[in-house]
């Protein structure tokens, strides 16, 4: 019995020994929150203002350069609203309202007239253009907010003309020499106008 219990203590011995050498069991991670992350405005972008129409009071102000190129080639004023011109005053082509119209050609030169004229309109006055546009025989195209009304004309008895017909503006060419080229030009035109009297 004593040679059991000697042979018993030293196993116990051993077993101790190989307990204390192993290492715990490492300790579950503590879960780390992660910090969320803070909603960051994104700026919005602010709507521009629409241009405004700026009636026109001359014609170097309603034409801008477009005027430096008609006296370059050769057109002098013929009339203005303002009381220029070698031949004011001489009547708008657009019939009704308060226009501002230059006319320019070549004195003495057949069908060399051209005209642009401007004025500002409201709600009820813009119905009243375009209804009577609409019954005039014109070529219509509408783009956006923009309504256009074309009489392409010819080369010798019926002119040229363009109408552009905004919310707030009523823009006018008229050339006396017609046809697709003058129409091309006219529209050009009235594309310089808008640009000077929209800010």
């Amino acid at each position: 019995m004593r040679s059991r219990a000697l042979v018993l203590v030293p196993l116990l011995a051993v077993a101790l020994a190989a307990l204390t050498g192993c290492d715990p069991a490492p300790p579950e991670p503590t879960p780390t929150v992660e910090p969320s992350a803070t909603a960051t405005s994104t700026p919005t972008a602010t709507a521009e203002p629409a241009p405004v129409f700026t009636p026109a009071t001359s014609c170097a102000g309603m034409l801008g350069p477009l005027e430096t190129e008609f006296l370059a080639d050769g057109l002098v004023l013929f009339s203005s609203t303002d009381g220029g011109g070698i031949y004011f005053p001489i009547p708008s082509t657009q019939d009704g309202g308060d226009p501002f119209s230059c006319w320019y050609g070549k004195d003495g030169v057949d069908l060399s007239t051209i005209e642009i004229a401007a004025q500002p309109i409201d709600e009820a006055e813009h119905e009243g253009i375009v209804a009577v546009l609409d019954g005039a025989g014109f070529e219509l195209t509408l783009d956006a907010d923009r309504a256009t009304y074309v009489q392409v004309g010819d080369e010798g008895s019926t002119p040229a003309i363009v109408h552009v017909v905004r919310p707030d503006s009523w823009l006018t060419a008229f050339s006396a020499f017609g046809g697709p080229d003058r129409v091309a030009a006219l529209t050009q035109y009235l594309d310089q106008v808008a640009e000077q009297l929209y800010s």
